[in-house]
């Protein structure tokens, strides 16, 4: 069906009037449109991609992960991990032609913390001293924000906090104009290495490239994004070669396998999981959450329903971030399972919810471990919502079961270890998982540099949460990437923000 679908949809492309191939133009396709180009309301993957083509950060992530300079040529740390000194550029302009200067920094981040903007991202900034008191309209100035001199700039936290220059990396603390912050919404202040032309919401994004930026300027002239809602249409698109980028869903794995195009597959930085609710019955129970992870065929499914496009977990953080001993967790074993839910006093079998955000791809996915579920006498009901109705019921602590995923704001294993098991964060966004020696570990993890000590604890952690199995541990995804013959330079990045396109060229031949 799907198959006809899609030839039905391609020979509609090929019967209307094509043309030949602009090669200075970029083309990608995007499922949803942005919702500005704000930084302080970039909360969602892809206006945080956006973000990053038109605007400048301090320091950024290229595409292998690793912390480069921004508008901040050089920085240092002081030894005791409290206070971050930048040295800024004096050749970075605006798209309107003006100088970037320390006091637009020092503007952008206080309108992130002012409690007038309303920005939700506030947490990337609030350990700066001084940051909570200017968020409760005390003060009017963030006094760990110090000017030293027209080029450069010393930023003070209350506490060592290792990842916050990963913080400064991120979509929302991007570096505005501080003249023109009227418009933010539909009209970008930044001074990114593309520039805005259009905005068509729900059609395309146009932009055209920065020829004056500071890093080079980008080798193709223009960047389309496309708003194509239907995956089957980006398909038969990319398959018309309207489009230069794609990004395989898992399911359509298998039709694009032999198909002659050039193919990257990378490893994401993202885990799959089913949150269990842990603060009341049935899921405080701990044999009863070992039971169901162990009830899982994670193998079969990544083989058969996700065509190989995953790798199982050994707990919540990635592989590329565990760099001592991992212990291997929850096979499928249905025996010890049964037996573990008998232990748990469900002898006669259980019966129970799982919510999901509706129109999800994965619901074929979610059938599977219903089907194991069901064979060791875990009856589960799926029910669908719209997502905000799923968003606000997970964060209210409404579901017994749920099915999410994350993705990583940054390429750190505290990323997946704070935010979603800290009792701070879990019990009240998530699935009410508190554990004092957890949170412990945790913020020693979050007060240490980046050396041998950090990495074996953040082993430590994921060994510990997968332990307590607050989750049905699931698999991070792989994704893979199609370009046409005629892309050149282009290398997709875990990193959702480190990919700009200034490398990727369109030409004939190679």
């Amino acid at each position: 069906m799907l198959n006809a679908l899609r030839v039905l949809i391609l020979s509609l492309l090929l019967a209307g009037c094509t043309k030949d191939i602009d090669y200075q133009t970029l083309t990608i396709p995007y499922s949803t449109d942005i919702r500005g180009f704000d930084p302080a309301f970039a909360t969602d993957l892809r206006t945080g991609k956006v973000i990053s083509l038109l605007y400048d950060n301090l320091v950024r992530f290229d595409l292998d992960m690793n912390l480069v300079p921004g508008a901040a040529k050089h920085w240092s740390v002081s030894a005791d991990g409290r206070k971050y000194t930048f040295i800024i550029r004096n050749n970075i302009r605006f798209h309107n032609g003006d100088l970037l200067t320390v006091d637009d920094i020092i503007v952008s981040f206080e309108r992130i913390l002012n409690p007038q903007t309303s920005s939700p991202q506030t947490w990337l900034l609030d350990r700066i001293t001084g940051a909570k008191e200017y968020l409760q309209g005390y003060t009017d100035s963030v006094r760990g924000l110090t000017v030293i001199n027209d080029s450069t700039l010393t930023i003070e936290l209350d506490e060592p906090f290792s990842p916050f220059i990963q913080y400064l990396a991120m979509p929302a603390t991007a570096i505005i104009n501080k003249n023109e912050m009227e418009h933010l919404t539909n009209i970008p202040a930044g001074s990114g290495p593309w520039k805005l032309d259009k905005w068509e919401r729900d059609g395309e994004i146009l932009f055209t490239r920065n020829i004056d930026y500071w890093d080079g300027s980008p080798k193709i002239e223009h960047l389309r994004i496309r708003i194509l809602s239907e995956i089957m249409t980006q398909s038969a698109e990319f398959e018309a070669g309207s489009l230069d980028i794609y990004e395989v869903p898992k399911g359509e794995l298998e039709y694009w396998r032999d198909k002659d195009y050039n193919k990257k597959e990378e490893n994401e930085l993202i885990i799959r999981y089913v949150g269990m609710n842990c603060s009341r019955p049935p899921f405080d129970n701990i044999y009863l959450r070992k039971a169901m992870n162990y009830a899982i065929d994670r193998e079969k499914i990544i083989h058969i329903l996700l065509n190989g496009s995953a790798t199982i977990t050994s707990g919540p953080v990635p592989p590329r971030f565990l760099t001592g001993e991992v212990r291997t967790q929850y096979e499928y074993n249905p025996g010890k399972a049964i037996n573990l839910l008998k232990k748990a006093g469900y002898k006669n079998g259980l019966n129970t919810e799982l919510y999901v955000a509706g129109g999800s791809e994965m619901f074929h996915v979610l059938e599977a471990l219903q089907s194991d579920w069901a064979a060791v006498g875990i009856n589960v009901e799926i029910k669908r919502s719209d997502w905000n109705v799923f968003k606000t019921a997970v964060r209210e602590g409404k579901p017994d079961l749920y099915y999410l995923d994350w993705y990583a704001d940054y390429p750190d294993g505290e990323n997946f270890l704070y935010p979603l098991f800290h009792s701070k964060e879990s019990m009240t966004k998530r699935n009410r998982f508190s554990d004092p020696d957890v949170d412990a570990i945790i913020e020693k993890i979050q007060r240490l540099p980046d050396n041998a000590e950090r990495q074996s604890l953040i082993v430590e952690a994921n060994n510990m949460i997968a332990d307590k199995a607050p989750w049905v541990f699931l698999w991070h995804s792989k994704t893979t990437y199609l370009t046409q013959k005629w892309i050149g330079g282009f290398r997709p990045s875990p990193i959702f923000n480190a990919q700009r396109y200034t490398l990727v060229t369109k030409q004939i031949g190679p």
